[in-house]
């Protein structure tokens, strides 16, 4: 018999607002199993990943957009034979910089696929080795100090929008904006693994 698997905590607050946003979309934030806190991704696509898909696993991949004067960071989900999933994630963003920080500090990450209608929450932690977050930890400094503005943010979106690399569908960010989402001090919630 195995052993069960740990109680995750979240922000109630957060994942009320995130069910409630329109989809396809994405969020980030900060969960604890076992008493320590990871950060995590999380999806709501329009159709709900399949069992059978999500079994497989699915490849994860990131990239930094920009120029000499702003950055965007990119993550893939591709979930095989099924669809690939884009993130674009503005790094001058105080959600974005202590999820990103948190990822890279301790060495792994949760990743959520919700379907509200079920009330199913799939989940997958990833621990990140050299090479999985290599992009994000080379240019740590430089993703610190971004000055991204909401207008050079929005251009990339529509840029990659218009032809995205991997191809697939863009998840709209929301829940990006009140950092009290990032406590699990008080509002919480546990989700448990089945």
């Amino acid at each position: 018999m195995s052993e069960p698997l740990p109680s995750l905590t979240v922000n109630r607050s957060f994942m009320e607002e995130f069910i409630e946003a329109e989809k396809p979309c994405c969020g980030l934030g900060m969960v604890e199993v076992e008493d320590q806190q990871c950060g995590f991704v999380a999806l709501r696509p329009e159709q709900m990943i399949p069992p059978s898909v999500t079994d497989l696993g699915f490849n994860f991949g990131h990239t930094i957009f920009g120029t000499s004067t702003y950055e965007v960071i990119h993550f893939a989900f591709e979930f095989y034979g099924f669809k690939t999933f884009n993130i674009l994630i503005n790094p001058n963003n105080a959600i974005a910089q202590a999820v990103l920080e948190q990822m890279i500090e301790s060495g792994d990450f949760f990743f959520f696929a919700i379907d509200e209608q079920t009330g199913i929450a799939t989940a997958f932690r990833s621990e990140i080795d050299n090479d999985t977050l290599h992009s994000l930890v080379e240019n740590w400094e430089r993703i610190q100090h971004s000055s991204t503005t909401e207008d050079q943010y929005y251009q990339v979106m529509l840029k990659f929008a218009a032809n995205p690399h991997p191809p697939g569908i863009l998840l709209k960010w929301v829940c990006k904006t009140n950092v009290e989402y990032l406590d699990l001090s008080e509002d919480t919630m546990d989700l448990t693994p089945v």
